[in-house]
């Protein structure tokens, strides 16, 4: 799926969900630097998250970025959920 018609549904929907803007910034930032490497990355997609936040590990050692990452994800990772419930349901 290309990287946009992943990021603006999310989008739309984290406005409904946070009224705080620069929250939802620093999450879409997060999803999208997420997305970016969910492009490159030849493994399995089960387990790509956890793939992703090893490699944050490695390159990040700031606690609090790695904690504003994984916010990120969880809420990308209950839009997806969301997605595939309503998929199920149509």
């Amino acid at each position: 799926m290309h990287r946009s018609a992943a990021l603006a549904p999310f989008i739309v929907w984290l406005a409904s969900r946070d009224p705080d803007e620069a929250a939802r910034r620093r999450h879409r930032d997060q999803v999208e630097r997420y997305l970016r490497w969910a492009d490159l990355d030849r493994g399995p997609a089960r387990g790509r998250r956890e793939r992703y936040e090893r490699l944050l590990r490695h390159v990040e050692a700031d606690p609090a970025a790695m904690n504003a990452a994984r916010t990120a994800l969880d809420r990308y990772a209950e839009f997806q959920q969301i997605l595939a419930l309503t998929a199920v349901a149509d």
